[in-house]
């Protein structure tokens, strides 16, 4: 029994000395490096950047978060109305391509409709978003025009 030990013991410091020796020479210790893995986390725009990249006709989605008795029909010009518990056949429908340029806003900074549905688009592969906190109220405040959807 105890010849039995002092063998497993005798393979068990070989095989570490073996990953050491090919960690050292090779620089690869253990496993293969984990993939690269980008997070991707919404950024944050205000009205007057909404606003700029609208007048300078920039490609994107503007997305109306609201739905149900907070949807009041205003929409930022150009706006179109989704909300974080839309399909991803109905995200899609709405917006094809994963990449672009997406903006979504809600009521104002108290309403989470905005970053909920921010936070769907990227667990649907969207990596492109901009999030308006201040919401319509903000777009409002600074007296910029609306769309009326209703």
């Amino acid at each position: 029994m105890k010849s039995m030990i002092t063998a497993v013991c005798a393979s068990v410091a070989l095989v570490g000395v073996t990953a050491w020796s090919q960690c050292r020479t090779t620089g690869t210790c253990g496993a293969a490096p984990a993939p690269e893995v980008k997070a991707v986390v919404p950024g944050e725009i205000n009205p007057a950047g909404v606003a700029a990249l609208i007048k300078a006709k920039t490609p994107m989605v503007i997305l109306d978060a609201r739905s149900g008795k907070y949807d009041d029909g205003k929409r930022v010009p150009g706006a179109l109305s989704l909300n974080a518990e839309s399909s991803a056949a109905a995200v899609a429908e709405v917006v094809a391509d994963t990449s672009a340029l997406i903006v979504t806003y809600c009521a104002n900074p108290k309403c989470p409709a905005s970053s909920k549905l921010a936070q769907h688009l990227v667990s649907l592969g969207y990596t492109n978003i901009l999030e308006m906190p201040a919401g319509i109220q903000g777009w409002i405040e600074e007296g910029r025009a609306v769309d009326t959807a209703k």
